[in-house]
């Protein structure tokens, strides 16, 4: 009677064991599921800005070809897209020769400048530092502006609002700003 006993006891503890081991597995499961989800749930977003951003990638590849058929610029280094009146694209590149130009191409009519006329990065980066002492730099690009070669320029100001200058290509002078937006 003794060994029954012994065995019923045995029995008791190894069936505790594997409701301890049955728990561990479940909150594994459970884990596993919620990972699982949320690797789903990534796929779709990333899927879905994909597919979103799809005309635009289109569109400045249309650009780029564009501008390496008409104009002497072999290389495509950077397309920025400004949407004021019309869509006007701004395609900065270089040509076999190492010239670095700007295309502005608008309606597929495209300009062409020389990027050695403007303001360096240097020069520009300088004169926003020292006159708007801006927290946060945002974006500089170039593009047209009533027909004149501008930059554009989004920062974050002192007060912590957002805001906007149209500086001229060559000389830096202020054609618009916008504050506190």
């Amino acid at each position: 009677m003794i060994q029954f006993k012994d065995d019923i006891r045995i029995r008791q503890r190894h069936r505790l064991r594997q409701r301890h081991r049955q728990a561990r597995i479940h909150w594994a499961h459970f884990w596993f599921i919620v990972i699982g989800i949320l690797i789903i749930l990534a796929a779709f977003i990333l899927g879905y800005f994909y597919v979103s951003l799809a005309p635009m990638r289109q569109a400045e590849n249309r650009v780029e070809k564009l501008v390496r058929e008409k104009t002497s610029i072999a290389t495509v280094t950077q397309v920025s897209v400004n949407y004021r009146k019309t869509t006007t694209y701004a395609v900065l590149g270089q040509t076999t020769t190492g010239t670095q130009k700007v295309a502005i191409v608008r309606n597929n009519k495209i300009k062409t400048y020389n990027r050695s006329s403007g303001m360096t990065d240097s020069q520009l980066k300088k004169l926003i530092t020292n006159k708007y002492k801006p927290k946060k730099l945002y974006s500089a690009n170039i593009s047209e502006y009533q027909g004149v070669l501008v930059w554009e320029i989004s920062y974050k100001g002192q007060d912590n609002k957002l805001n906007y200058l149209t500086l001229d290509f060559k000389s830096g002078k202020t054609y618009r700003a916008i504050s506190g937006m």
